[in-house]
């Protein structure tokens, strides 16, 4: 059964693995829907907001991190809050970026490696939750 506890220690782990693969920024992490009482990931989904190294708000790198549950698989979508245009991570046991309007699989962009980084990183947070 999940506590409080263990949904701070879930939204912690969020933030430190976002610090840890999207340096210099600084990340707070809100859970933007309810955490269910049992031991299973339905759908969570997460508001990553980004700050630079001297505090202040950087709402252009802020991230929409979507968690669930297929079968006994995690996935997750990773995606730029404000940068509706720009591509979307789906990682379950493989990355596979999509483009935002159709859905269709395209190029990692630049900076793609980071969030394949952050996603493995999560992946591995989310399936121990599970256990």
């Amino acid at each position: 059964m999940h506590t409080p506890d263990s949904k701070d220690n879930l939204i912690a782990e969020v933030a430190k693995a976002a610090d840890l693969c999207l340096k210099p920024y600084v990340h707070s992490v809100f859970l933007e829907n309810q955490f269910d009482d049992d031991n299973d990931i339905d759908d969570l989904m997460f508001k990553i907001q980004c700050r630079n190294i001297d505090g202040e708000r950087e709402e252009s790198m802020d991230i929409e991190l979507e968690v669930y549950k297929s079968g006994n698989e995690v996935n997750m979508t990773i995606s730029w809050k404000s940068l509706i245009d720009r591509p979307i991570l789906w990682q379950g046991k493989h990355a596979i970026w999509m483009d935002s309007s159709s859905g269709v699989q395209c190029e990692k962009p630049s900076d793609g490696k980071l969030f394949e980084s952050l996603a493995r990183r999560l992946r591995t947070v989310f399936k121990s939750s599970l256990t």
